[in-house]
């Protein structure tokens, strides 16, 4: 049996990590203004590349992507309202953890992805995701836009969710507004 192009790349062959995002990616430049530094704890300063990063108010609503889920267990993981987002939106969920560099030791089950529009007028620092090592000596490289959001940001800002899958995504994805269940059932 001989495949087709379209076949193949359905299938994932000859897919590179970035490739869709690059076509959907949520540019920001023209609805950030850069505003004076904000200080931040040495900890989330070193989750930005190099420890550097920007703060930002928005002139304009931006899009958000933000990927979380907690163990099966409900005792770990990463909740819905947390810090960080991205301007990617999970290609797949290798891919995700690749390029926001999320350490499996942090528990976040990287389930579920939330669409955030985040208003005019709010207060962002914004840098790279730094690299992170693993106990294996393995490097997830980051890369990816890093967002850190307000603390106890509006669950109002979440526009839609979608589960996040192995396989690569083609195009842009389908999100729903019917709220996942947090702890995925096995």
């Amino acid at each position: 049996m001989r495949w087709s192009f379209e076949e193949l790349r359905q299938l994932g062959f000859g897919f590179v990590s970035g490739s869709t995002n690059k076509k959907f990616k949520t540019i920001l430049d023209n609805n950030i203004k850069k505003i004076e530094k904000q200080h931040l704890s040495e900890g989330i300063a070193n989750s930005f590349k190099n420890g550097e990063y920007n703060t930002y108010i928005t002139t304009d609503e931006i899009v958000l992507y933000r990927v979380y889920g907690l163990t099966p267990s409900g005792q770990a993981g990463a909740k819905q309202l947390g810090a960080f987002a991205t301007t990617e939106f999970a290609e797949s969920r290798i891919d995700v953890k690749m390029r926001l560099a999320l350490n499996p030791q942090w528990k976040n089950a990287l389930y579920i992805e939330e669409k955030i529009i985040v208003p005019k007028d709010v207060i962002l620092n914004i840098g790279i995701v730094a690299p992170v090592k693993l106990l294996s000596g393995t490097i997830l490289e980051g890369g990816a836009d890093q967002v850190l959001l307000p603390e106890n940001w509006s669950e109002d800002w979440v526009v839609g969710y979608r589960f996040v899958t192995s396989e690569p995504l083609m195009d842009y994805p389908e999100y729903t507004t019917e709220k996942p269940n947090e702890i995925r059932v096995k």
